[in-house]
């Protein structure tokens, strides 16, 4: 068989060259100007970071998200402005691409002067999740590092609960005086994985470590704590005793926190902004509620405390043991529902649950009298307090009879250790 063979002359070859040089042209100018048109895109959604409008703001990091990974490096690059608004929100949309890229950046921003940027990095950095692990035990483990960035990264750490960090924060335990407060807390909010090395600490020969340890594990809930908490009682600390007393009475009292019901419809919310206008909107649906829920105050109703959490709903605590039917819960409910549609608020987010008093007894209350608390330490306690409180704006129910007594109780506890600092 032969095979004739092609003849192409010199101009066919340069016609074909010149249609490949233009169709590559243009098609490197569509690629340009869609780069181009992108990046417009992306700079004025990073201006609309700090509009006045939340909901503008709002949509910008939705968009902003939508674009993904090419809107990563100038996120990155705002996050040094002076704008503490494009800083915060910047924070906010890295933190919802996930992008690892943004660690470093966003730890920077931990000790922000701003709290609304600094919590935005906290969150971030956690829901960006594993990745960040590592560059954040460098700085826990970082002596030379500011010791404010080092809390901010055992509270990233204690949110991403990478099992990972756990050693390295035991040890930072046991070594690091001007830690042990934070890990103290923070350990505890680790969960089941760290509930076995905080129960081998509490046989460290150094005190204060076995007392922060106690009080991790009275933050775990796990029912494993309870036999080493009560040998606890007998060491021969009196602070170590007094910690994990109060350990023990916290996992008894979450025992008794129990979920009742749920009613109206719970809020997602995109951006700081956003939560915190409907935070203020359920302060004001607590307040408008407070005469009309004076019948189901406690000792004339079941219950004993309500208000606003962080949850993004209204909570209420029904004394543990009274019996509460659905007719009584939608009543209530309807009190609430109908404050919120005062302010153009429907299905108004109620969540009910069972709380006990929470008491000391006199023999406690006698110990903290007694217990010799340095300056430094009592400074500790006062964070730790912050720290949980910050959980749950619960509004205070003024309740007569028993009530009124652990108010009184507190009052005199917190004059105490005033007059001791």
């Amino acid at each position: 068989m032969r095979v004739r063979k092609l003849k192409v002359s010199s101009k066919t070859i340069f016609m074909l060259f010149a249609l490949l040089i233009i169709q590559f042209s243009l098609f490197s100018g569509v690629h340009t100007a869609g780069a181009a048109s992108e990046e417009s895109e992306i700079d004025a959604l990073i201006k609309g970071l700090n509009a006045s409008d939340v909901n503008v703001k709002a949509d910008s990091v939705k968009s902003l998200v939508e674009i993904g990974e090419p809107a990563v490096e100038p996120l990155i690059q705002v996050l040094g402005t002076e704008d503490p608004d494009i800083r915060e929100n910047a924070a906010i949309t890295l933190g919802k691409i996930k992008d690892e890229r943004a660690v470093q950046p966003l730890a920077e921003l931990l000790t922000d002067e701003v709290w609304e940027v600094e919590k935005a990095a906290t969150d971030a950095l956690i829901s960006i999740g594993e990745p960040a692990t590592e560059p954040l035990i460098e700085i826990l483990q970082n002596e030379n590092e500011n010791v404010f960035l080092r809390t901010k990264a055992i509270e990233v750490l204690a949110g991403i609960k990478d099992e990972r960090a756990i050693r390295p924060m035991i040890q930072a335990l046991k070594e690091e005086p001007e830690l042990q407060a934070d890990l103290g807390y923070h350990l505890g909010l680790m969960g089941e994985p760290a509930v076995e090395p905080l129960i081998q600490l509490l046989d460290d020969e150094d005190s204060e470590v076995r007392a922060r340890a106690a009080e991790a594990l009275s933050r775990t809930g796990d029912e494993r704590a309870i036999e080493p908490l009560t040998d606890a009682l007998n060491d021969e600390d009196e602070r170590v005793r007094l910690s994990a007393k109060k350990g023990l009475d916290k996992i008894e009292a979450q025992k008794k926190s129990m979920l009742i019901a749920r009613y109206g419809m719970k809020r997602e919310f995109y951006i700081e902004g956003q939560r915190q206008e409907w935070f203020e909107q359920l302060h004001t649906i607590c307040d408008l509620s407070r005469d009309n829920m004076r019948l189901y105050f406690y000792p004339q109703g079941p219950v004993i405390s309500y208000g606003c959490s962080i949850e993004n709903c209204v909570t209420v605590g029904v004394l543990v043991g009274s019996e509460v039917n659905n007719s009584t819960l939608d009543n209530i409910y309807n009190i609430f529902d109908q404050a919120g549609k005062e302010i153009g608020v429907n299905d108004v987010p109620v969540v009910f649950s069972y709380e006990g008093f929470v008491q000391e007894d006199m023999e406690t209350l006698q110990e903290m009298e007694n217990l010799e608390i340095t300056e430094e330490t009592a400074g500790t306690e006062e964070y730790n307090v912050t720290e949980e409180s910050a959980k749950d704006s619960r509004v205070s129910v003024s309740t007569p009879g028993l009530g009124a007594i652990f108010t009184l109780l507190g009052i005199l506890i917190s004059v105490c250790i005033i007059n001791r600092r």
